[in-house]
């Protein structure tokens, strides 16, 4: 359930889409506004999400994509009884013909195919690197090979499965996962273990400039050698780097809709990738690719999954 004070703040987030007045009697002052720039006014306002994290595109795309936002089910039709409602139906409308229309006027790219396993979660069975995405040429399908050896990585190279034929079958399973009993209780611990991890990072990263001060203020008072000096400042700066990218990797498990499985598969099917990912990510500890075997051509032979366990 959202609080008042978080349905305020998301009328002033879409106000600010449509590029209208969210107070009564206030001119307009800006054009309509793209999500990102929205999401930074709003960290820059101080706003969070109900779980207290800043907020992220991503995020408040999901939010707003919801019908339930406006009381309305996956086919549009008011819910009876429901009181949640932060948008009225027409201006939940409203809002999907603009998500239509900038849709539309994005100018085309190069095809791209956002994988769903990398980040380090799907990794070859034969020698535990880290599996890339790749295509063997510009007209082949995705897919997920192990990477060429090189001086610093001891893969073998060997390991290769299209990007669908693991992907569908990884993600029939999570969602299977998400519906057996105790499901809902096992997400909820997983993605306390998630946030708590991150919240200690963020201040561990807060914390970087006083320990570089630390060290420059040892080294200027003829306390530490300029050798350790400066392997002291090359740790910390290699140490800041490393929590900032596993910062990164565990940001977008939270906040997801962890709270009843009744619309399960909408919400897959109407979430950004971010979102999919994600979820994977907090369910999946690794997704350990195998060799093709001879003669057996099930998807579901290749790959062992490796589930994440609550720390609780």
């Amino acid at each position: 359930m959202l609080a008042p004070a978080e349905a305020a703040n998301l009328r002033k987030a879409v106000a600010r889409l449509f590029g209208e007045p969210s107070d009564a009697g206030r001119q307009p002052d800006l054009p309509p506004q793209s999500e990102g720039a929205v999401v930074s006014w709003m960290n820059a306002e101080g706003f969070t999400t109900a779980r207290g994290n800043p907020w992220r595109r991503e995020v408040l795309h999901r939010l707003l994509t919801n019908p339930r936002i406006a009381g309305l089910d996956p086919s549009g039709e008011p819910i009876e009884g429901w009181d949640e409602s932060v948008l009225t139906p027409e201006q939940f409308r409203r809002l999907k013909t603009l998500y239509d229309e900038r849709s539309a006027q994005r100018a085309p790219g190069r095809e791209a195919h956002e994988y769903l396993l990398t980040s380090g979660c799907a990794v070859c069975d034969n020698c535990e690197t880290a599996m890339t995405g790749a295509r063997v040429h510009s007209d082949a399908p995705p897919s997920y090979r192990c990477p060429p050896p090189t001086e610093t990585v001891a893969s073998c190279g060997s390991v290769r499965m299209n990007a669908d034929r693991l992907e569908d079958p990884v993600a029939e399973q999570v969602l299977a996962e998400m519906l057996k009993p105790g499901a809902q209780e096992r997400l909820e611990a997983l993605q306390a273990d998630v946030e708590a991890e991150a919240s200690r990072l963020r201040e561990h990263i807060a914390g970087a400039d006083v320990r570089f001060v630390s060290i420059g203020d040892l080294y200027g008072r003829g306390l530490m050698v300029e050798s350790a000096f400066l392997a002291a400042q090359k740790a910390n700066k290699e140490d800041l780097r490393a929590s900032r990218a596993r910062l990164r990797y565990l940001e977008p498990m939270c906040d997801l809709p962890i709270g009843g499985v009744h619309d399960l598969v909408h919400w897959w099917n109407t979430v950004p990738h971010t979102s999919k990912k994600a979820l994977v990510l907090l369910e999946i500890e690794q997704v350990r690719v195998l060799p093709q075997p001879e003669g057996n051509n099930d998807p579901h032979n290749r790959f062992r999954i490796v589930w994440r366990q609550s720390a609780a």
